[in-house]
């Protein structure tokens, strides 16, 4: 996919691969540090920036980028239901994961799915440079915390079996997402044009799934999964 070039450098005509990044996070200011730090490397360009998962489906559909850098957990639609979106729509796309979260839910998604890359935001600065670099490269970048977390599920594959992207189809993580978010079935139905008797429907189908007998149990269950932030 590495097809755009431009002048860069100071020779005259001199033209370089310039890689196209798509930065998706919901806070701005998270967006704008990663795009500061990502431009500072000359070739790396920052083509489009979205605030949640659905603006990042719309971005990269337009923009078609190299890369995208998402954060996991975003409003609406989030970056793991994101990712999984991506892959099958645009498998060209390389994906590196921004987050918080090192634990086995997050990470067991995150490599279930096929990221290429997984990045804690504690990281030392210049680690998502180094994993866009590697990535593009064909191979994959996870933070040293997330590595070891996924030897550790490799040990024990049984771990973490009940993570919402092996147990719910993609309406319903959806569903799942936006009732934690406190929409109501009405809402809801508007938000992904369909009806509210849908929307009972996959709640019902959510709930017993996940052994759910109350509302404040699914919106546990979307907090453990990095579905909404606390």
């Amino acid at each position: 996919m590495l097809d755009r070039f431009r002048p860069v450098g100071p020779a005259v005509g001199w033209r370089s691969v310039v890689i196209q990044v798509l930065i998706a996070d919901d806070h701005a200011i998270v967006r704008e540090g990663v795009r500061r730090l990502l431009e500072q490397e000359g070739d790396i360009s920052v083509c489009a920036e979205a605030s949640d998962g659905r603006e990042v489906l719309e971005q990269i559909s337009f923009h078609k980028p190299d890369l995208a850098i998402m954060d996991i957990t975003m409003p609406r639609l989030g970056g793991l239901e994101a990712l999984a979106r991506i892959r099958g729509d645009h498998p060209d796309v390389k994906v590196v994961l921004l987050s918080v979260h090192a634990d086995a839910p997050f990470v067991q998604s995150a490599v279930t799915l096929g990221a290429d890359g997984y990045v804690l935001k504690g990281s030392r600065v210049g680690e998502v440079v180094s994993a866009v670099r590697a990535v593009l490269k064909g191979g994959s970048y996870f933070s040293p915390i997330v590595a070891k977390e996924i030897v550790q599920q490799l040990r024990s594959p049984d771990r973490g079996h009940s993570e919402p992207f092996s147990v719910l189809s993609g309406r319903e993580r959806e569903v799942l997402q936006l009732i934690a978010e406190g929409l109501s079935a009405k809402e809801i139905a508007v938000d992904l044009g369909i009806s509210p008797k849908t929307v009972e429907a996959h709640r019902t189908s959510v709930m017993r799934k996940l052994g759910a007998r109350k509302a404040t149990e699914l919106v546990r269950y979307a907090l453990r999964h990095g579905l909404i932030e606390p």
